[in-house]
Parts: C-alpha cells; sequence; structure tokens
C-alpha cells in the first residue's frame, strides 16, 4: 500500500509540473482592450512556471523581450499598434498572448531543465500589415511584382547552462521565395511551431531576421506573438485556412456571410467576454446569418466548425 500511495503521489507531482510548464498567459490580469510591456521594471513575468525576459528603457518609453496583451486591433498600421495579433484574439478564442520584440533577442527560461514542446504563433498586426502593404520604413512583400523573394523568418535557440546554444530551430512567419506566387504568405492565424527536436534546456532564446534591410538594421517591424507556450502538440490542424474562408463583411452590421466552407459547418458567435450571443447549424457556403441587429456596437468573436476544422477570427459590430 505504501508503495502505490507513494507512486500516486510522484504522478500528481510529475502532472503538476508538466501542467505548470506551460504558459497561457491566462493567469495575467489585464483591463480589457490593455497591455502589460514592463513600466515597472520589474525585468520579466511569469505565466505558469515560465519566465519571459523583459527590458523597459523610463528615457525612451521603449520595451524589448516580452510583453503580454489582450488587445484586438487587427485594421490600425504603425507603431501605435504594436500590442495587438493579427488574429485579434489569443490562440483558441483566448483574451491574453504574449508579444516578443526581440533586440537584438529574447529569452525564455525554466527553474528547471525542460523538454520544451513547442508553441502557437502568428504576426503582429504592425508586422503584418507593414509587409503586406509596406510602409514609410519597410517593402512591400513581394515588391510591385510579386516576385522579390521576400522572407520574415523566427530563430529558437535551445541554450545550455552556459548560455550556449545546443540546438535550433527556424520557422517562417512571411515567405515570398516560391516559384509560385501562389505558395507566398504573411502567417495570419495561430500556428503551432514544434520544439520536439529541442534537447532538454534551461532556456530558450529568440530572433529575428528579414529580406528587407538597410545599414539601420531590419526594416520589417521585428515582432510576433505567441500563446500557449510548452503546451501539447496538436494531434491535427486546428484551424480552417483563412486563404479560402472568409468572414464579411467586417464591420457588419446586421448579418455576416461566409465564404469557402466545403459542407456544412456550426458558427457560434461570442462576445469578448465568451458569452454566446447567436449560434447557426447546418450553414452552407456564401449563406447569410441574419439577426444580428440587435447586438451592440463593439469586437465578437466568430467560431465556425466543420467537421475537425475550426476558424476563431474576430469582428466588429458597427
Amino acid at each position: 500500500m505504501k508503495h502505490i500511495y507513494l507512486a500516486v503521489l510522484a504522478a500528481f507531482f510529475v502532472f503538476n509540473a508538466t501542467a505548470q510548464s506551460v504558459a497561457s498567459f491566462d493567469d495575467l490580469t489585464l483591463a480589457p482592450e490593455s497591455f502589460w510591456n514592463g513600466s515597472d521594471q520589474s525585468g520579466s513575468f511569469k505565466s505558469g512556471e515560465i519566465t519571459f525576459n523583459n527590458t523597459y528603457s523610463t528615457v525612451y518609453q521603449s520595451w524589448a523581450g516580452f510583453a503580454y496583451s489582450n488587445q484586438t486591433d487587427v485594421t490600425t498600421a504603425g507603431y501605435t499598434n504594436q500590442y495587438s495579433a493579427i488574429t485579434g484574439i489569443g490562440f483558441n478564442g483566448s483574451a491574453n498572448y504574449a508579444v516578443c520584440y526581440p533586440v537584438p533577442t529574447a529569452s525564455v527560461s525554466y527553474a528547471v531543465p525542460t523538454k520544451t514542446t513547442g508553441f502557437y504563433v502568428t504576426n503582429s498586426t504592425y508586422a503584418y500589415l507593414s509587409m503586406k502593404n509596406g510602409d514609410a520604413f519597410a517593402k512591400k512583400f513581394g515588391g510591385d511584382t510579386g516576385n522579390d523573394p521576400d522572407y520574415f523568418k523566427l530563430l529558437i535557440e535551445g541554450l545550455d547552462d552556459n548560455g550556449l546554444p545546443v540546438d535550433t530551430v527556424s520557422f517562417y512567419l512571411a515567405d515570398f521565395r516560391f516559384a509560385d506566387n501562389s505558395k507566398d504568405y504573411i502567417l495570419n492565424k495561430w500556428t503551432w511551431v514544434d520544439l520536439s527536436k529541442l534537447k532538454e534546456t534551461r532556456s530558450l532564446r529568440f530572433s529575428l531576421s528579414s529580406s528587407d534591410n538597410s545599414v539601420w538594421g531590419m526594416n520589417t517591424p521585428g515582432s510576433f506573438c505567441i500563446d500557449n507556450f510548452n503546451d501539447k502538440a496538436p494531434t491535427s490542424v486546428p484551424v480552417l485556412s483563412q486563404v479560402q474562408t472568409r468572414v464579411f463583411p467586417n464591420p457588419f452590421v446586421d448579418h455576416l456571410v461566409i465564404s469557402g466552407i466545403k459542407g456544412m459547418a456550426r458558427v457560434t458567435v461570442t462576445d469578448i467576454s465568451g458569452k454566446t450571443v447567436a449560434e447557426y447549424n447546418n450553414v452552407t457556403n456564401n449563406q447569410p446569418l441574419n439577426g444580428l441587429q440587435n447586438l451592440k456596437s463593439g469586437v465578437y468573436v466568430i467560431r465556425i466548425n466543420e467537421e475537425s476544422n475550426q476558424l476563431t477570427t474576430k469582428l466588429i459590430k458597427k
């Protein structure tokens, strides 16, 4: 009986340590449409048992490393909108996510050596709109013809106790290097980055590189967003392609239309707190979803479930 008790106790501690090693960022408190950027000079923050580094300059009122946010602005271009993810919401409809601005690197650390599974990543609104349209500082990816072989790459390094890299994983946040331009993309959905090949480490280091550079360094806005860090790896792709599935009009007044549904889907609309305000079953391609005229103006979330696939995105009611 004593051996059984010890085995159960050990299993509990193993499970508890695993649960604590996931950073969902939903254990961090934020007012609606706000962010934390280290202005309190704390130098870092923790979600679960994982520490995310941060530096803040009181002279320039600027930050680097990691911040966390629940902002939902997917339309405003430029530096003033540096804390929003292009998805407008966290992974799987959650409110909070982290924003990373590596200058030149950012780091994540564990209390004990840990095997990292991976994390979900997407572009910040600032970086996405800059690459899509160009701005005063950075080029439009692909150039005027669409043939420029542009890229925006994230590098993740696993570090040993001496801070030396033992293995690396790279992931493209945007890639226009394909001979077939139809394959070019700028990431605009939460996508899993698999880090299972990395050895057990105490810390990870993040850095960015781009094809668009000048004598001052990288022109592409150097930020991206992450969520559910060190979560379980997905067993299948959890989202519908945002290239093929589109929700419009956005902003909307009294109805919505979803294009790109191949069969029939279940659609749920919730407010920003998660309360369901509308549900539709057996929705087909380009079918109008009516009855939304009485909703208050503000931000809503739509979830589209088609068989095993799911799309979650943000909507604005006029």
